[in-house]
């Protein structure tokens, strides 16, 4: 009897002892749940205070009225006017003293040829009349943000270019610059902004560096560093350049696709993308023409 009552206490200790030790696992597990539910909450709440945009991904272009990530289908007949349009600031003095618009396109621009700015872009502002009588076309001219070029000099070329008897106008049309609403924008861009939109559309805008007309947005995107430095391939023809490089992108616009073969008298049709070459697929070279209609006349 007294062997037996020595050893129960022994067993009642030792099975306290695990009671014990199950308690204490059990409050430990608690702890760490309640830590673990802490910090899950302190996350959410952390990112429900970081800005719309900041949370990694793909980044959005502020493009004023409308998103670069917004669903690409139709271009609607009309873009909206921006809230608040304003014009690019310090602007580089015009790099000819005439003024003449198309002396003043006819110099070179410095610039990065692997520029990529923020894709923020504004309204140049100022208005433009249709001067024939065909139908009108209201389109918007915009540059990029910190983008060192004369938005103004480029929005008087691109009117000039457009209306011009040898351009589209030859097709019954009118073009009329606005800085509201219109069926079309010419935007002259930085080329890393002009690739990252361009690019998921048409395909690789930067392995030639070129511009783009953007199907499914209001977009006409013109390459700033093209703009500005010209190409080898079309020749040493500035102010022509420029006037083919808004003639071809908008005759996107307008519906027209490439052309690969001269025209009559071998002048390269304006469809040519003579921006990379002027050989046709028949290996003939064209000689560089700005135009589509190059024989016309006021």
């Amino acid at each position: 009897m007294g062997r037996r009552s020595r050893s129960r206490p022994r067993a009642e200790s030792r099975a306290g002892a695990r009671a014990r030790a199950r308690s204490d696992a059990r409050r430990r597990i608690v702890a760490r749940a309640w830590v673990v539910a802490g910090a899950v909450t302190a996350v959410l709440l952390l990112i429900a205070l970081i800005p719309h945009g900041s949370r990694g991904g793909a980044p959005t272009v502020d493009v004023g009225a409308t998103r670069l990530d917004a669903p690409t289908g139709r271009p609607a007949e009309a873009t909206p006017r921006p809230d608040e349009p304003s014009a690019q600031r310090d602007l580089p003095v015009r790099s000819s003293a005439s003024p003449d618009p198309e002396a003043q396109a006819s110099v070179p621009f410095a610039l990065d040829p692997e520029l990529r700015l923020a894709g923020t872009f504004v309204t140049v502002p100022g208005e433009a009349a249709a001067p024939g009588p065909g139908r009108r076309v209201a389109y918007r001219v915009e540059i990029e943000q910190g983008l060192p070029l004369d938005g103004a000099l480029f929005a008087d070329v691109v009117q000039h270019t457009l209306n011009d008897p040898r351009s589209w106008s030859r097709d019954g049309l009118a073009f009329a610059r606005t800085d509201g609403a219109a069926s079309f924008v010419v935007r002259l861009s930085s080329p890393g902004t002009l690739h990252r939109i361009c690019s998921p559309i048409v395909g690789d805008t930067s392995r030639s560096n070129v511009s783009c007309n953007a199907n499914g947005t209001p977009w006409v995107m013109i390459n700033g560093w093209r703009w500005a430095q010209g190409s080898t391939a079309y020749g040493d023809d500035l102010l022509g350049y420029r006037h083919m490089l808004i003639n071809h992108e908008v005759g996107h616009r307008m519906g027209h696709q490439h052309s690969t073969r001269c025209a009559a008298g071998g002048v390269a049709p304006v469809m040519m993308q003579q921006t990379k070459s002027r050989v046709a697929d028949n290996g003939k070279l064209c000689e560089a023409n700005p135009w589509p209609y190059p024989n016309a006349s006021g």
